[in-house]
């Protein structure tokens, strides 16, 4: 394994961090997985010397004051479903009735229209010099 040197925002803190990961890209997801997807502000370059002392992101994270602490997110509220009651059938009697006359109603109005535009037909042709 080698060893990153990853610069991170953490609730508008800018904190650099060593960390332990097979590449830069494995490094980088690492980060990501702990602090959020945005938390990467430098891409990670590998360290060399030993000679420096930046925290590893395990240290970081066990030693951190409250303010760079990761959060776990909060989960959504569940939304309650509230059962409907079965209708009864004389409720279910009444209601299809309604729906009935509210066909009806529709099919009237159609039939209405219907005949409307065969009469303006008719009168269009008469006006035109036809029948």
């Amino acid at each position: 394994m080698n060893k990153y040197l990853v610069t991170l925002r953490i609730r508008g803190q800018l904190v650099k961090t060593a960390v332990h990961a097979n590449s830069a890209t494995h490094a980088r997801l690492l980060c990501q997985y702990q602090f959020g997807m945005d938390c990467v502000q430098v891409a990670p370059t590998q360290i060399h010397s030993e000679g420096q002392g930046y925290p590893l992101l395990d240290e970081l994270i066990a030693e951190s004051p409250p303010s760079i602490r990761p959060q776990a997110p909060k989960p959504p509220k569940p939304k309650t479903i509230k059962p409907i009651k079965p209708q009864t059938p004389d409720q279910m009697r009444v209601t299809q009735l309604k729906a009935n006359v509210d066909r009806q109603k529709e099919a009237l109005k159609r039939e209405r229209e219907r005949q409307q535009r065969q009469r303006d037909a008719e009168q269009a042709r008469w006006g035109q010099g036809g029948v």
